[in-house]
């Protein structure tokens, strides 16, 4: 019996030994506590999560306070474990002059496009990427975010080039934005 439990006692010892080397390496137990850590070192909070969005073993979060949004990603790793993908961060969203403002993330297997609506009114924002591709089209709104993602064959398919249009619940068109 003594030996039994000196053996337990020490896989228990090398397990919790493992957790923490990960959790001081970078890696997390769950996608979205990989996510606010990350967050934290930017000194990016406190914050809502807004929105949230899975793509196979890819997770995407967009969080939001008062002044400012960031949009970061984890990915699983080595079966059980998540690790930052990376991300952006915008301050003085709130305080933008259009009536839409536009970001987005790639990370080399998806590419996603948010757009903040400034304006209550508008209701829909459509993204024509020219070359033949498909419009892209906004129109699901939490708390004035947006996102879509798009699934890359390759890296060098991401490009947020292309016209973005915004409309109201009539259809009359708000403003018109070129991007870049």
């Amino acid at each position: 019996m003594k030996r039994k439990r000196e053996i337990v006692a020490g896989i228990a010892l090398i397990l919790i030994t493992l957790v923490l080397l990960g959790w001081i390496s970078g890696y997390y137990l769950s996608p979205q506590a990989c996510v606010e850590d990350s967050l934290r070192g930017l000194y990016f909070s406190p914050a809502e999560k807004i929105d949230e969005v899975q793509i196979g073993d890819r997770y995407y979060y967009l969080y939001a306070n008062d002044h400012q949004y960031a949009l970061h990603g984890a990915q699983k790793t080595a079966g059980i474990f998540y690790i930052t993908t990376g991300g952006s961060t915008h301050n003085d969203y709130a305080d933008a002059d259009e009536a839409f403002q536009i970001d987005g993330l790639s990370d080399g297997k998806n590419q996603l496009f948010v757009i903040h609506r400034s304006q209550p009114e508008i209701v829909k924002v459509e993204m024509d990427p020219g070359k033949g591709r498909p419009v892209i089209v906004f129109d699901q709104w939490e708390h004035d975010f947006s996102i879509k993602v798009q699934q890359l064959e390759n890296s060098e398919e991401a490009t947020w080039e292309g016209t973005y249009r915004a409309y109201d619940a009539q259809g009359n068109l708000v403003e018109e934005q070129i991007y870049p």
